[in-house]
């Protein structure tokens, strides 16, 4: 099924928007219901393609749309897709619905957009995904793969996005534009399920949420390529993998995150950002982990290492309560822990922090011991107590420093104890969490430094000397 290069010949009195147009419903059914297969081709030369002034819905069969000068699918109530497959190649969306909602409980959905801001996902609404497997290419100026104006709610399924354009000015907003995998105005909830996005483009973002973004579970990889856009010198807009405006809360899953270019930023929160659990590695150009108001650390398997500026680096307050952290700064003056002067609060977990310099832990605020070791050109970092040499910390550091700031916290740690720090040696065996060793055999370099836990953080110097009692 085709349409024509313009509808001149249209009758008159009768809309005429798309190759295959409805004013009532849309339902797609395989021709063969034991098989559940059927197939329908359509081509669109001037409009959309598929088009209802009611809702879409197609829950078996195959739908090919190989050319669309608008819209592949367009509707207005609502879009639902319970199974079967469609592969669109479209200019404008792959499938939008203009007034109503998106639901996606099945089915295999290609989708291809090649225009200016061509998204593959559009809905007036919200977006929920349940199950299926969603692949998504969009390659125009400021093109997003999802773009949804309220909620998205992904429950399960396997989404990939991979956007390649560039940002630009938009000049009737006056602000610029960029591309991003998934766009959401509202608040957005992944419950489950496999989320892959790759971002080429200068601005390009992977998850770009309004609101709040809760992660529950599921598996997350998010990649960004593109460099710093540039219009002026008040306006431009950077990469990203995840940011929210809203508090940011990641509760479970496996989070795996790249950004390689100027002030591109890993997980980020215009607000409060807090992690409570799952598995998180985060290898960033710009800021690893970032939020405005304060960082909650409460459990987790997290590893952050930044190519150019800090680990972790909160703008308000830090709390550090639980889980097993690994923060790789920059040279000075970036930190692996960085609060500026605000409240920096430990009360368990363990946590290394390495960089050029530290955020110092507000001792009237931890109930955990903490040390910060200063010292240079040194590869491996042991803590021992120092009366029975038993293992506080064995750990590699991941990059060479000139000058190297180590803050160390674990429940090891004990009050009123005496410490001793080596640099240097070896390791062997043990279980190795980027640096982090454990149930391994060490055998001792040199000696940098002794102190005992009169307060609740100590400080040893690259001078050598003791420095009982921290700061």
């Amino acid at each position: 099924m085709i349409d024509g290069p313009d509808y001149s010949s249209a009758v008159s009195g009768e809309d005429m928007k798309g190759t295959f147009f409805s004013e009532g419903q849309l339902v797609f059914e395989g021709t063969d219901y034991l098989a559940g297969n059927g197939n329908l081709e359509v081509r669109g030369k001037y409009k959309h393609v598929i088009c209802s002034d009611d809702y879409f819905r197609l829950n078996s069969g195959n739908i090919v749309i190989k050319e669309a000068a608008s819209d592949a699918v367009h509707a207005n109530d609502y879009i639902r897709i319970d199974g079967g497959s469609i592969k669109t190649l479209s200019e404008g969306e792959g499938l939008e619905c203009e007034k109503g909602y998106v639901v996606i409980n099945g089915g295999d959905i290609q989708l291809t957009t090649t225009g200016e801001k061509g998204h593959g996902i559009k809905s007036k609404e919200y977006l929920t995904v349940t199950d299926g497997t969603i692949t998504i290419l969009v390659s125009g100026t400021a093109s997003k793969g999802i773009n949804v104006t309220e909620d998205i709610d992904i429950r399960g399924g396997t989404i990939h996005i991979t956007t390649t354009g560039d940002a630009y000015f938009d000049e009737q907003d006056n602000d610029t534009s960029s591309c991003a995998a998934i766009k959401c105005d509202g608040d957005m909830r992944i419950e489950n399920g496999t989320i892959v996005t790759y971002s080429s483009g200068s601005g390009g973002k992977g998850l770009n949420v309004g609101g709040a973004l809760t992660i529950e579970d599921g598996r997350i990889t998010v990649t960004t390529t593109g460099d710093q856009y540039v219009y002026d010198r008040n306006h431009d807009t950077a990469a990203k993998a995840i940011k929210s405006t809203g508090n940011l809360t990641v509760n479970g899953g496996t989070i795996t995150i790249r950004t390689s270019k100027t002030e591109a930023e890993g997980l980020e929160s215009k607000a409060t950002l807090t992690i409570n659990g799952g598995d998180l590695d985060i290898r960033a150009y710009d800021d690893c982990i970032n939020a405005s108001d304060h960082i909650e650390i409460t459990g987790g398997n997290i590893y952050c290492y930044s190519e150019s500026n800090d680990g972790v680096d909160s703008n308000g307050t830090l709390t550090i309560s639980g889980g097993m952290i690994v923060s790789v700064g920059a040279g000075s003056p970036e930190d692996g822990f960085d609060c500026d002067q605000n409240r920096f609060t430990i009360t368990g977990g363990v946590a290394v922090g390495i960089g050029g310099s530290t955020s110092t832990p507000t001792a009237s605020a931890c109930t955990q011991h903490s040390v910060i070791y200063r010292g240079s050109q040194f590869s491996i970092l042991r803590i021992e107590k120092s009366a029975d040499s038993s293992e506080v910390l064995t750990f590699r550091l991941p990059r060479t420093y000139h000058s190297t700031t180590v803050l160390v916290t674990t429940p090891a740690l004990q009050a009123n104890t005496g410490y001793t720090i080596y640099t240097g040696g070896t390791i062997s065996g043990g279980t190795d969490f980027h640096g982090y060793y454990t149930g391994a055999a060490y055998t001792k370099g040199s000696s940098a430094g002794t102190f005992t836990t009169g307060s609740m953080v100590s400080t040893v110097g690259s001078s050598g000397g003791t420095f009982p009692g921290g700061r």
